[in-house]
């Protein structure tokens, strides 16, 4: 007898695969039907009489759990077997739970592999068929595939379980009688109300056939998974009359299930909980809540600070350890009920079920912090770890776990910004400066791109003529209706996110191409100076060099015209990094200022050895002057260091006239500020150039 076949799979190459293993294996008994697409794999099923469908997920009209679902609803009594690859088996199992008869590993399955298991498939749907017509044929097909059989008689209340039903259970044909309750009472607390609601639900006329599991209790005292099968007969008024079915062992298949999922709810590393598992428990915690509000749970998001320090100096295998050791040191801190799971990187997450409030997350925090306050020992490394935590308290307004974790990550965040190795908790305020700040990138991004950013010009005064020496560039995005965004609303966000790098670059290409405009209307503009501002990110780009070159090239500015100002904490990140960048900058020519002096890391030593050109006090200790003879002393001590390692000295933030005679008697050379004006768009600035800087 020849039985028809439909394999419904987009990949040529896996269908050819297919059709040569059904030929190896006897070809002739089997006609083969081919769909690329779901829609025509279901026009197929419908015109022909198909014995068994094999079965891809993943096509062009229909991907994952859908594809089945929709094959299944077409045509249930036609058995499924589905086709997956390797990364897709958890899924085939769960279609293996909702009806599926099988599925195989594209690449592992043969030809006896595939025939067993088309031939299994088959003589299922043929046992359900002869169930319909025939106790008999039904039975003797079950006895055929080793499975044990049970018969209920609905109006009578007597049940008969075959002989190899009650030795599945490890009884002789005596030792079970016919109660239906010898059989009920022996299925697993955990699965009886399924079970016997799946019996209530098939009772009814029309009802699909029994399809169920469960675990069921053996002479000897321990659970074995059986699947049961049964069909109900009803009588003219649609009135269950009798049931009767299969029960068949898959305890060996539920073991191997379990193991897959087990490596799928499982973090490969550290052994703990992954995303998936830790988001389905969230799922269940949100769902309890809905029904039981009492029953609060908080979720802890933990980073661990400077972990990228670790798997760059020290190599990622030592940083893979630290991360074992950490998860070890956070499963110390945990309940018997509490989920811990690695997301990924350095980024763990940690559910407390069932606590009384705010106060229980923060105490099991403070628990965190005190782990890790003892040093690490990893490959004989002592290592000094800390972790910023974000935590989310539960809420009647979560509906989804991502949901939870997004505002514990929005904490975390915070808790970095607060000095990390502490604790922040989410509230509503977090959310909407997170989603501004998520705007405002958008806009950042859309700023960049459209060009609406300007540079504004602040010019650096001679003290001791009155003439501008120099400009400093400014940026400035003016957004319309909102006026001019201030810097300090979005450079540290583009500092964050890379942006800060096409800014950066813009700016130095304006700059020089600005200052060679005024230079080439005006001659005598050649001394004047252009300073502009370079971010942490900007001074540490391997093509920083390049793209000033390229600035000065494109614009025909002289080298010694334009000032590059960096503060001291940049330059210290990596001071002899930065030492050989700032010697290619100077050997070009270029000018290099110290911008903010005074207020990062100072270090003389290093002050001496780079080859810097000036010095800008910080405004707060131009502002201290007039408070304290103490702050005087500061920026006279400064001015003092500058004329001994010949610097050039810049007094920033100079808004009075007090400030401006005090800088003058301490013999300040340059001196910028308010007083003399604030930053203004080209053409103000051109027009100060000629008050100040005449032809």
């Amino acid at each position: 007898m020849t039985s028809n076949v439909l394999l419904v799979e987009d990949n040529p190459g896996d269908a050819r695969l297919i059709q040569e293993m059904l030929a190896d294996a006897n070809g002739d008994h089997f006609r083969l039907w081919r769909a690329d697409r779901l829609s025509d794999g279901l026009d197929m099923l419908s015109s022909g009489d198909i014995g068994v469908v094999l079965l891809d997920l993943s096509l062009p009209d229909s991907l994952g759990m859908e594809t089945f679902c929709t094959m299944f609803a077409h045509a249930p009594q036609v058995p499924i077997i589905v086709l997956t690859g390797t990364d897709d088996e958890v899924m085939a199992l769960h279609a293996v739970k909702t009806g599926a008869q099988d599925y195989l590993i594209k690449g592992e399955v043969n030809s006896n592999l595939l025939l067993r298991a088309m031939r299994y498939a088959m003589e299922r749907k043929e046992a359900e068929r002869a169930l319909r017509e025939s106790e008999e044929r039904y039975a003797l097909a079950a006895a055929g595939a080793n499975d044990g059989l049970w018969d209920w008689n609905l109006q009578s209340g007597h049940a008969y379980f075959s002989p190899r039903w009650k030795s599945m259970l490890g009884f002789a044909d005596g030792d079970i009688g016919s109660a239906p309750e010898d059989w009920l009472s022996r299925i697993h607390p955990d699965d009886i109300d399924a079970f016997r609601q799946e019996l209530r639900h098939h009772q009814q006329a029309a009802a699909p056939p029994l399809h169920t599991e469960y675990r069921i209790l053996t002479r000897n005292g321990s659970w074995r998974w059986m699947l049961c099968r049964g069909m109900a007969v009803h009588d003219k008024d649609g009135q269950p009359l009798r049931m009767a079915g299969s029960q068949t062992d898959i305890h060996a298949r539920k073991l191997a299930e379990e193991r897959l999922l087990q490596d799928a709810l499982r973090d490969g590393l550290t052994g703990l909980s992954n995303r998936n598992l830790v988001t389905h428990r969230l799922h269940q915690a949100i769902e309890r809540l809905q029904r039981q509000p009492e029953r609060c749970f908080a979720v802890l998001f933990l980073d661990l600070d400077r972990f990228k320090n670790v798997n760059d100096s020290l190599g990622h295998t030592t940083g893979d350890r630290l991360l074992i050791e950490c998860g070890r040191r956070l499963g110390l801190c945990c309940r018997p009920n509490d989920t811990l799971a690695r997301l990924g990187g350095d980024e763990f997450v940690l559910l407390l079920e069932d606590i009384d409030d705010a106060t229980d997350a923060i105490r099991v925090a403070d628990r965190i912090q005190r782990q890790f306050a003892t040093p690490f020992v990893v490959d004989a490394y002592e290592l000094f770890m800390n972790c910023s935590i974000g935590i989310a308290l539960s809420g009647p307004e979560y509906r989804h776990p991502d949901e939870l974790l997004r505002d514990a990550d929005t904490a975390m965040y915070r808790a970095k910004a607060d000095g990390k190795a502490c604790y922040a908790i989410f509230d509503a305020d977090m959310h909407h400066r997170a989603v501004a700040a998520l705007d405002m990138e958008s806009n950042l991004r859309r700023a960049i791109d459209r060009h609406e950013f300007v540079l504004y010009y602040q010019p650096v005064i001679a003290l001791d003529s009155g003439r501008i020496a120099g400009f400093e560039a400014l940026i400035r995005w003016p957004r319309g209706e909102y006026g001019i965004v201030s810097p300090a609303e979005f450079i540290p966000l583009a500092e964050e996110t890379g942006l800060i790098l096409a800014i950066g670059r813009w700016a130095i290409r304006e700059a020089c191409r600005q200052l060679r405009e005024w230079q080439a209307r005006n001659p005598g503009l050649a001394d004047l100076t252009m300073g502009v501002n370079l971010s942490a990110r900007q001074f540490s780009e391997e093509s920083l060099v390049d793209q000033v070159a390229d600035a000065l090239a494109e614009s025909g500015l002289g080298p010694s015209s334009l000032k590059l100002e960096i503060t001291e904490s940049v330059l210290m990140v990596n001071a002899q990094l930065a030492l050989a960048k700032l010697g290619r900058l100077r050997a070009m020519g270029i000018r290099v200022s110290i911008d903010d002096f005074g207020t990062g890391y100072s270090s003389l030593s290093y002050l001496q050895r780079f080859p810097i050109d000036s010095l800008k006090i910080d405004q707060s200790f131009i502002h201290g002057m007039e408070a304290t003879q103490e702050g005087t002393e500061i920026v006279r001590a400064i001015l003092n260091l500058g004329q001994a390692l010949r610097l050039e000295v810049i007094a920033e933030g100079t808004e009075s006239l007090a400030q401006v005679d005090a800088l003058r008697a301490m013999g300040c050379p340059y001196a910028q500020g308010y007083h003399f004006s604030r930053p203004v768009p080209p053409d103000v600035a051109a027009a100060l150039l000629l008050s100040r800087r005449p032809a």
